[in-house]
């Protein structure tokens, strides 16, 4: 049980909704074995695996180009989040870096205190937040540096 002080991470999980991609496409071949199914999968095992974590964690799923964009504006600016999830799909697919770059700058502008969060491969764990958040119950000091 939290204090009444503690306050849980909060965290947004962005990431392409498996509908919209075209896993025959040669920009997200990088990633073996991609299926519609398995994206759906992976990104419910995330958040699962977050929130039995401790942590606090919503979802957005967008888009690509300016419906995507706005999609995680409205996403981001519906709460205050400790961290940002930015899925790899959007990461590392050269062909949405605008699409990646807009969704950081309004990150910047609209939650001015998180944390960006990146997997380092096709799926996220807790150990991703664990960087920034060791801890679930509480809100990591935004001037410690991770080495």
């Amino acid at each position: 049980m939290l204090s009444e002080d503690a306050m849980p991470t909060t965290a947004i999980q962005i990431g392409l909704d498996a509908e919209v991609i075209d896993y025959d496409s040669p920009d997200f071949a990088q990633f073996a074995g991609l299926t519609e199914e398995g994206l759906r999968r992976a990104n419910d095992d995330n958040l699962a695996g977050l929130r039995a974590a401790g942590y606090e964690v919503d979802n957005c799923l967008i888009g690509f180009g300016p419906a995507g964009i706005e999609t995680a504006r409205r996403c981001l600016t519906a709460k205050r989040y400790d961290a940002v999830l930015i899925g790899a799909g959007v990461r590392l697919v050269a062909g949405n870096t605008l699409l990646f770059e807009a969704i950081v700058n309004a990150a910047h502008v609209s939650q001015p205190g998180a944390r960006f969060v990146f997997n380092q491969g096709a799926a996220s764990t807790p150990k991703d937040i664990r960087r920034w958040y060791p801890d679930p119950a509480r809100v990591a000091d935004p001037t410690i540096e991770v080495a």
